[in-house]
């Protein structure tokens, strides 16, 4: 399990954009849990853009409104329906 703590403010990616606030985010393993799908399903999303993320060092981070929306959108959907998955931003 991976402990998040949050950046001093001034913090900057390698790529010289801002650190994100990281109360914002969660692990793919936690977003993987709270939207009841499998880990590798989670990441393939991610990859496919249709679900975005952020990879800070060797980890991705989803935003915990991502989640929630997808969550909102697919509670009443049945475990294998196919608009399960979300349209990229």
């Amino acid at each position: 399990m991976m402990f998040l703590a949050t950046a001093p403010s001034n913090t900057t990616l390698s790529n010289g954009n801002p650190m994100p606030d990281l109360k914002d985010y969660m692990t793919t393993e936690e977003a993987a849990a709270k939207m009841t799908v499998n880990l590798e399903y989670l990441r393939q999303m991610i990859r496919k853009k249709k679900m975005p993320a952020v990879k800070i060092g060797r980890d991705w981070l989803v935003f915990k409104n991502d989640v929630e929306t997808y969550v909102k959108k697919t509670k009443t959907l049945a475990k294998n329906d196919p608009r399960r998955s979300i349209k990229a931003k």
